[in-house]
This record gives C-alpha cells, structure tokens and sequence, in this order.
C-alpha cells in the first residue's frame, strides 16, 4: 500500500551544532565558529552565543475557493481600479518625491518600544511644505522686470538674451513658486549616497580610531573634542560597529560623526581617497540616522552632542530648517540640564558640559543670525563667566547674537540712527580684535614652513574663518547710516571688497587641497551660513557709480564657484546664481541711468542696505543716476526690508529650484 504523507509533515532539518555569535551575525559578516571567533579575538571583543530558539510554525491548512473568496477577489479588483482611476486624474506636478523604504537604510537601528514620538524628518517636512508663498517683497519683482523690459528693447545680442531670460525665469521663480519644487527627501538622498559608497572594513576603522588617539593634541582632533571627550568617541563607536552593547539613536549619530569627520581630516592630510569614500559611507549612515531621530528624549549629554553633530552636518549639506530644528533642540535640552547656570545641579564632569554649552551657544547664535530669529537663550540667562581667554568663536557667536537683537531685530530697528549707530561701532571694534587674532594666528602658522607644506589644513581653516569674520564685518558697518546721499560708507565698501578679495585667496587655498568635501564645507560656512553679505554691497556700490573695478571683482567672485563638472552642477549652484547678477549689473549699465523708472516702487526700498544679498540690491544699485533715498524716519523700516529680504532670497540657494 502506498503510504502518503500527511500535509501537516515537514521535512525535519539536520541540528545546529553551533551557529554564528552574536557579534559576526550583528555585523553580518562570516564567522569561523570557532572559541572565540577569529573575528571577536581581532576586535578584542567577547565572542557570545545566544541560545537558539525553537522554531515553531503552525499547521498548514488546505485552501478551499468557495463563492465567497470569489467575492471577495471581486471586491479587491474593483477597488484596484478606482484607485488607478484616482491617480489618473491627479496632478502629479504637485506631488513631492517618494520616500525610500527602510530596507535601504544601512545605519543600525535601535529599536525603543517605549518611544512613539514622530521622527524629525516627519515634523521637518511638514513644516516645510506649510509655506505656500514666499513673502518676497513686490518691488524687488517689479524692478527685475523694469531690468528685462529695459534689457530686450535695448539689446539683441545673444549673450543679452540669455541673461534676459535668466531674469525673467528668476522672476518667474519669484512671483510663482510652486509645491512641485520642494526639497527632495535627505533619506533619498542619503539612500544614494549609501549605494555607491562603499562600506569600509573594521579594520579601517580601528586604524583611523588608533590614529586619532595618536594625534589627540592636534586642532583638528581638538576641535571635535569640543563636544565630547575622545575617550567617549571611542568608547560609542566601539558598541555601534564592534557589536558591544545595543546603541541608542543618539550614539548611532555621535559615532557616524565622528568617523566621518576623522575620515575627512585623514584624506586631506595624506590625500588618501579610500578614506575620502568611506567618509561619505559615514555621512550617509549619519543623515539616515537623523532622519530617525524622536526630538522628545530624555536629557542627556550624548543627546546635546548628537543633535549638535547632526546640525552642523545639516549646514553642510545645506539644509537650514533641519540645522535649526537640531541646534534650537539641543540649546533647550542645555538648559534643561542646567548646562547655562555657574552653579546647576547637573551631574558628572562640569568642564566638559561648560565647553559643550558654549559650542552649541555659538553655533545656535549663528544659525539664528542666518534666518533672522532671536537666539534661544538670552546672555541674561547664562550664568557662567565668559572670559577673554575663551575661544574665539564662542566670543564670535555671542557678537553674533547681539547683531540681531541690536541692528536687525525688530527693537533694533526702531531704535534710532544714533544709538543704532553705536552700537554697530562697538560690535564693529570686537570684530577687528577677533580678526586680529585670527590674523596673527595665520602669520605664526605661515611661519612653520615645514608645518604647511606636509598639512596645508590649519591655513586653509584659519583663512576660512578670517573670511567669515570680514563678512560679519561688513554687515556690522552696512548698519552704521551713511552721510548724505551715499549708499553705504566708505570703510563698509572697502571692507567688503577685501572680503571677496580674500574669499578669492581662500578658494585657491581649497582648490589646492584637491579635496571636494572641504570645498563643500567652506561654500555652506563662509558663503551659504554666515552669509556672505559682500557681494551685495560692491554689487550695490559698482551700479550706482559704473565702477570697472568693482565689476570685475564681482565676475571674479562669481567666475571662484565654477564647478568643473558643469553638466552636474545644479541650477541653484552658487556659480549660476552670482554670475546671472553679476551679468545683470554689467546689463544695468550698459542700458544707461534708469533715473526715469518710477521711483514710486524704489522709494520703499531704495536704502535696503543689503536688501537680498543680491537681487534686492539691483533695485537700489541699477539706479544709476538719480536716486531718490527715503526719508530719515523710513530708515529704519527700509534696513528691515533689506535684512528679511535678504533672508527670504538666500533660500534659493538652498533649494533645489530652477530658474
């Protein structure tokens, strides 16, 4: 008789002697088996079994199709074709780009049952996609279009042409923004990157640890330590990638941030380009991470310096609204903590949550100053002493505090000429003593000939910083009223040429290194962050008085962004952006004084002393010949409108918009 088997039979699977540990099959790599694992023994790590759980499936059932499973196949198909039907009838023009799934994501993820908070990406989008029309001012719009009317009766040169209709598609831009040019997903983005990056090996990873241990007294390992101590870099990185433990989100961040920085300093030391990958391997892994972040989490230092970490790759990555949402987090958890406060109650090691308040002040004063909002905390606040002897760029940020609230705030400008004059020269004073410093500090660096030829990098950072301070600068003395009928003062002019002439120096420098991420991080720092006012004000200065000079300064400014790769480079690439004004002032010229436009629509505006870094200045600067300039009490008003236009037009260099 022939003998079936009973379809609730399962073939029985030969018994595991024994299966990989824990810490190869964390890692995903091969493990010998072995007492401990050859792969533990290397690492140093203990090699651990867990006990294999019984598998335990239930019983297979025989399928029956009766009429009503029929039915129900029915009723899904239906509803399939509605659904195509609806999404035939959408307007995909308005629909943002898809998410990537999570399977893509390469960063360990943590799992936390008790958290149920929405991420940040969530909130962050959201908010994003809240704002339906930007608030540009109308005659900054309506004087671009007097420039493109001007421009097409006079001219019919090619090169005129194009530049014409840049202006109009950056008018276009201006008067109808659409949802359909939202920023694309970071998780997309960073699911790229992890794609063709590639994974670097442990090995690598505990020589660049090693290495940094070695040079711990260096400045650019110094600079990191600001955050947390080496010693507790090294201690996170060794759980979230040797296995040793289960990593929380926030050490997830902390040490993908480390490792990506470390990796980038040793590729520009030595000029190694697998280290310059597997930093790329490491951002990515760090932008996935936040993406996963709970902003409402307990307290913690490693948290502050997570959200720290993350905001400044943030800037990098030329993400502002994410920047500030990290920053803004980390100065509220700071106080919570008591880290602002000479006698709080916080536990463990005081110096290091002092040095971590003061990074997180001046990074979050900066990022303030950016976008036009007042610093989370107020100086009145902080109990803890600042001295002279502190770093340079904690006593930065806090000047950059005051330059809002004192110049550009709503107090600030309703206050008077006189007193916000006052105030402009003593910040003005503060800067040059902190330009100083840095100035001397680039002399004895210079000096150490040896020094700069082996690690051009501490040169190539202080340059960046004295560009930084010369910007802030300009934008001190840009407040400062000038007398008569002039458009800013001469020392502010001065300033600000010197500024794009260093600018030019500090891309030379960088260019040098033949390192793109640090060609990348001076762009968002010294232009994109800071931001880089200069340029409006020669741009201002060169209209209203055809100077040749100015104008060629500002072709070389423009002409310093070229990117080599010119079918890569985006549409909002600074290169695009400044070259099309710089066009446009030579346009404005050229088509003579427009004294004759209608000074109605330059009345409001014609004193925005830095109006959009760019744009808003073309409505005061093309007026070549004769200006009309506001009276004394719409000052104040008119100095707004230049700061918060200013704002609103740096988006685009931003946002992925074309134009």
């Amino acid at each position: 008789m022939e003998v079936r088997a009973s379809p609730n039979d399962e073939p029985v699977r030969p018994a595991i002697s024994r299966r990989s540990c824990d810490q190869c099959r964390a890692r995903k790599i091969g493990c010998d088996r072995g007492t401990p694992c050859s792969n533990c023994s290397t690492a140093r790590i203990d090699c651990t079994h867990s006990k294999i759980a019984i598998r335990t499936s239930a019983a297979r059932q025989r399928v029956s199709v009766s009429e009503q499973y029929e039915q129900k196949i029915d009723d899904i198909s239906r509803d399939v074709n509605d659904i195509k039907s609806l999404l035939a009838s959408l307007d995909f023009g308005k629909i943002t780009l898809p998410r990537t799934s999570a399977q893509h994501q390469t960063t360990p993820r943590p799992e936390n049952r008790e958290i149920v908070e929405e991420p940040l990406r969530d909130q962050d989008v959201s908010q994003s996609s809240s704002h339906p029309q930007w608030d540009h001012s109308s005659h900054i719009i309506n004087f671009i279009k007097s420039i493109v009317q001007r421009g097409t009766l006079g001219y019919t040169s090619p090169e005129w042409r194009d530049t014409v209709s840049s202006l109009e598609g950056l008018v276009n831009v201006l008067e109808n923004p659409h949802p359909a040019r939202s920023l694309p997903s970071i998780e997309l983005i960073s699911s790229n990157r992890t794609e063709t990056a590639p994974t670097p090996p442990l090995e690598a990873i505990l020589e660049i640890l090693r290495w940094a241990k070695d040079h711990a007294t260096d400045f650019r390992i110094s600079w990191i330590c600001r955050f947390l101590p080496l010693v507790t870099y090294q201690e996170i990185c060794t759980k979230v990638y040797f296995g040793v433990g289960e990593p929380t989100c926030a050490e997830v961040i902390i040490a993908n941030s480390f490792l990506a920085y470390v990796f980038a300093e040793y590729a520009v030391v030595y000029g190694d380009s697998k280290y310059r990958e597997y930093c790329q391997f490491h951002r990515s892994n760090l932008g996935s991470a936040l993406l996963r972040l709970p902003l409402l989490l307990p307290a913690s230092m490693e948290l502050v310096a997570a959200m720290t970490l993350g905001s400044l790759h943030m800037v990098e990555e030329r993400r502002v609204s994410h920047a500030w949402t990290l920053i803004s987090n980390a100065m509220t958890l700071c106080q919570t903590l008591d880290y602002h406060r000479l006698d709080g109650y916080s536990s463990g090691d005081k110096e290091m949550q002092t040095q971590l308040f003061w990074a997180v002040y001046s990074y979050e004063n900066g990022l303030s100053l950016r976008l036009g909002r007042y610093s989370g905390i107020r100086d009145s606040d902080i109990t803890l002493t600042i001295e002279p002897s502190h770093h340079r760029a904690i006593r930065f940020g806090r000047i950059q505090g005051r330059i809002y609230s004192h110049l550009y705030s709503p107090e600030g400008l309703a206050s008077t000429d006189e007193v916000r004059g006052g105030a402009a020269s003593i910040l003005a004073q503060e800067i040059q003593s902190i330009i100083d410093e840095t100035q001397a500090d680039i002399s004895a660096a210079l000096c150490r000939n040896a020094m700069v030829e082996q690690d051009p990098a501490r040169v190539v950072y202080l340059h960046c910083d004295l560009v930084c301070q010369s910007s802030m600068m300009s934008m001190v003395l840009r407040a400062i009223p000038a007398s008569g009928n002039t458009d800013a003062t001469d020392g502010c002019v001065t300033v600000a040429r010197n500024t794009l002439d260093l600018h030019g120096q500090c891309m030379k420098l960088v260019d040098g290194c033949r390192d793109p991420l640090l060609m990348k991080r001076y762009i968002s720092w010294a232009v994109l962050h800071t931001p880089f006012f200069p340029f409006s004000i020669v741009f201002e200065h060169a209209v209203r008085h055809s100077s040749t000079d100015d104008l060629d300064r500002l072709d070389r400014f423009a002409a310093s962004f070229k990117s080599s790769n010119a079918d890569g480079e985006a549409a909002t690439h600074p290169h695009r952006l400044y070259d099309l004004l710089s066009q446009a002032a030579r346009l404005s010229i050229q088509l003579g004084s427009i004294s004759r436009y209608d000074n109605s629509m330059i009345t409001n505006s014609s004193d925005s002393v830095m109006a959009e870094p760019v744009v808003a200045n073309i409505l005061n600067d093309t007026s070549v010949g004769d200006i009309m300039l506001p009276s004394e009490q719409d000052v104040p008003f008119n100095v707004g409108d230049w700061f918060y236009s200013n704002q609103q037009f740096l988006r685009l260099l931003h946002e992925d918009i074309s134009y």
